[in-house]
C-alpha cells in the first residue's frame, strides 16, 4: 500500500522499501506562529505535502479502509501483504512517533483552544467510529476546516483497531500541530496499554501486526509520544477538559493567584513535560495521575465517610486516584472561573451525559465498547454553546443496545401503524359495503313501489309491505 496507493496527486508512491521521506531527527527546521506554543514545524509537515510521512500514513489508512475485492482484502484490514510492506509501515509510524514527541514537548501541559472546536472522547482502537467522525465533521480534512480538534485521550487497548486510531492521531497531528491537540488518558502508560487482560491491549496489537522486534520498537515510540501529551485544556477560557476530572485542591497551590482561570493553568504549566510513569506509587506526579483517573462520585447514596469536607475520596471503583461530588465540582468552577468540565473515561449509553447539576459532561466516542450496546457522541463547541453529535449507524445494531431497542420500537411502530392501516382500510370496505347494500335496498324499494302504483295499488298497507322488503 505505502509502494502501490496512489498518493493524493495522482500518482504511485515514491518511497522505497527501506527510505521513508520524512525528515530526520536532526535536520534544519523553521519556525512558524501558528504552531501550539510556539511548535516548530518543517516543510515537510505542510498538509498540503503528499510526499510527507504523515501524508503517506493517511493514504495508507485509505488502503486500510476500503475493500479490495479482486485481492480478497475485506474492509479494515491490511489484507495480505508482504513482510517487507509492513515492516515500511512500521518505519512511518516510528518516524511520525519520533517528530510528534518533539511538538508535543513543546505544547504546555494546559493547552488554550479556540472554539469552534470538535470534542471527541474515549476512542478505544475503534478505527471505524474515528472516520465516520471523519467523513460527518472533517471530510476536507483537518487543514481546510474552519474548527479545531480536542481528543480527550484513551486511544488505544480493548479495540480491534489500536495501532491504525493511533497512526491516525499522530499523522494528522503532525500536518496540523495547531489544530489537533491530544491530550494524554489512563490509557496512555506503558502499564495500562501492556496488560494482556484488555485483549487486545496495544502492545499485542503491535506484535500481531509487525512481530515481536518491530512491534515492540512501535509500541515504545508510541508510547514515548504518550509521556508527553498534554494533560488539560481550556476552551476560549471558559470549558475545562481532562480526561478524568478534577483534582482535589490539596494537590494544587493555596495562594490568592491561582484562584484563577491564569493561574490553574500556570501550575498545570508547571509539570513535567516528559512524565514515563505519572503514577505516584512509581514517583510520579499525583496531580498528572488524578487529572487522568478521577471520576465523579456517584449520584447513589455513598457509605459515610466515604467523602471528606472538600468534596473528594478514595475512588471506589477504580481503586487509584480521587471521585469528587458536585458540590467540589460547583467550588472547582468558581474558584478558576469555567462554566463546565468536558472529561470522557466512562462509557455512557447514549455517548455522553450531562451530570453534577449540567455543570459536567462525561462523553465516550467509542460505540459498542466491549460488546456493550453504548452509542458514540462528540460534541460541537461553538459560539458559548455545545452541540451534542451522534454517529448514526447502518449497520444492523447489536442486541440490547440503544440503536437496537430504537430500531425494535420503530420496527414495532410501523407494524402497529401497517395494522391500524388494514383494520382502517378494512373497516372503510365494510362501511362502503354497507351503504351500498342500503342504497341497492332503497333502489329494489322504490321500484317495487312503482311498480304497485302502475297495477293499482293504491292502499297504504300494501305499500308498507313493499317499501319494508
Amino acid at each position: 500500500f505505502l509502494s502501490e496507493t496512489p498518493s493524493a496527486a495522482g500518482r504511485f508512491s515514491p518511497f522505497s522499501l527501506d527510505s521513508p521521506r520524512s525528515r530526520g531527527a536532526d535536520s534544519p527546521i523553521e519556525k512558524d506562529s501558528r504552531g501550539v506554543g510556539g511548535v516548530s514545524r518543517s516543510k515537510s509537515e505542510i498538509p498540503f505535502d503528499v510526499t510527507s510521512a504523515p501524508n503517506q500514513l493517511i493514504e495508507a489508512l485509505r488502503f486500510f479502509e476500503m475493500p479490495v475485492p479482486e485481492k480478497n482484502k475485506p474492509a479494515f484490514s491490511w489484507g495480505s501483504q508482504p513482510v517487507e510492506q509492513m515492516e515500511n509501515l512500521a518505519k512511518f509510524i516510528i518516524r511520525v512517533a519520533v517528530d510528534v514527541r518533539k511538538l508535543c514537548l513543546a505544547e504546555p501541559r494546559c493547552v488554550h483552544v479556540r472554539a469552534p472546536c470538535y470534542i471527541l472522547g474515549d476512542l478505544h482502537g475503534n478505527y471505524q467510529d474515528l472516520i465516520a467522525f471523519e467523513k460527518a465533521l472533517w471530510r476536507i480534512g483537518p487543514a481546510l476546516s474552519p474548527a479545531n480538534f480536542l481528543f480527550l485521550g484513551d486511544y488505544v487497548d480493548r479495540g480491534d483497531h489500536s495501532v491504525e486510531v493511533i497512526t491516525y492521531l499522530l499523522a494528522q497531528k503532525l500536518m496540523c500541530p495547531g489544530k489537533f491537540v491530544l491530550l494524554r488518558g489512563n490509557h496512555e502508560t506503558r502499564l495500562q496499554n501492556a496488560f494482556p487482560g484488555y485483549a487486545p491491549c496495544f502492545k499485542q496489537s503491535c506484535t500481531d501486526l509487525f512481530g515481536e522486534e518491530i512491534g515492540a520498537a512501535v509500541w515504545e515510540s508510541v508510547n514515548a509520544v504518550f509521556d508527553t501529551l498534554p494533560l488539560a485544556a481550556v476552551i476560549d477560557n471558559s470549558i475545562f477538559c481532562v480526561h478524568g476530572g478534577i483534582p482535589p485542591q490539596s494537590l494544587l497551590s493555596h495562594n490568592e493567584y491561582n484562584h484563577s482561570c491564569h493561574g490553574l493553568v500556570a501550575e498545570l504549566n508547571r509539570l513535567p513535560r516528559d512524565i514515563q510513569f505519572p503514577d505516584p506509587q512509581q514517583g510520579g506526579s499525583a496531580l498528572a495521575w488524578d487529572l487522568m483517573w478521577n471520576d465523579p462520585a456517584p449520584s447513589t447514596t455513598l457509605p459515610e465517610g466515604s467523602v471528606g469536607p472538600d468534596g473528594f475520596g478514595n475512588n471506589l471503583s477504580r481503586g487509584t486516584g480521587h471521585m469528587f461530588t458536585a458540590e467540589a465540582l460547583e467550588t472547582f468552577l468558581k474558584n478558576y472561573g469555567f462554566s463546565h468540565l468536558v472529561r470522557a473515561h466512562e462509557v455512557r449509553k447514549q455517548g455522553f451525559q450531562v451530570q453534577q447539576h449540567a455543570r459536567m459532561i462525561t462523553l465516550f466516542s467509542s460505540s459498542g465498547y466491549c460488546g456493550a450496546g453504548n452509542e458514540a457522541c462528540c460534541i460541537l463547541a461553538c459560539e458559548g454553546k455545545m452541540r451534542f453529535i451522534r454517529l448514526e449507524h447502518h449497520h444492523e445494531p447489536k442486541r440490547g443496545s440503544l440503536a437496537s431497542r430504537a430500531a425494535a420500537a420503530g420496527a414495532f411502530a410501523a407494524a402497529v401503524a401497517a395494522g391500524r392501516q388494514e383494520e382502517e382500510e378494512a373497516k372503510a370496505a365494510v362501511e362502503e359495503a354497507a351503504k351500498q347494500a342500503a342504497a341497492a335496498e332503497q333502489a329494489a324499494a322504490t321500484a317495487a313501489a312503482t311498480a304497485a302504483a302502475g297495477d293499482g295499488m293504491s292502499s297504504s298497507s300494501s305499500s308498507s309491505k313493499a317499501s319494508g322488503k
